[in-house]
């Protein structure tokens, strides 16, 4: 067993802040802070990921490409999960922080 430190506010940071909280067999857990309207530009993860908001507030754009993307609002307690290969992009509304949990075969 690990306890981990989950920050549960929002002070002064840099715009895009990636904290490592776990990284073991099958897993990793990453806190992301984005403050000052930062985005975290569309990506991918390889993986089933999910994103939990837990400060702040935040938009999370997913899909695209030829459909409309789909929007949803990040608040403290919204929580997400993404297959692989799903397009995603978050900003900042103006700051949030989410942990962001991956999970792998091996």
């Amino acid at each position: 067993m690990q306890v981990l430190t989950l920050q549960t506010t929002i002070g002064a940071g840099p715009d895009k802040q990636i904290d490592l909280l776990f990284a073991g067999p099958r897993r990793k857990l990453v806190q992301i802070t984005l403050r000052n309207k930062a985005v975290l530009g569309a990506h991918k993860a390889s993986v089933p990921i999910t994103i939990q908001c837990v400060a702040g507030r935040g938009t999370l754009s997913a899909g695209g490409g030829e459909e409309e993307p789909t929007l949803l609002q990040l608040t403290p307690g919204t929580l997400l999960t993404l297959e692989p290969d799903h397009v995603h992009e978050i900003t900042a509304q103006p700051a949030v922080s989410i942990l962001l949990s991956q999970f792998t075969a091996g």
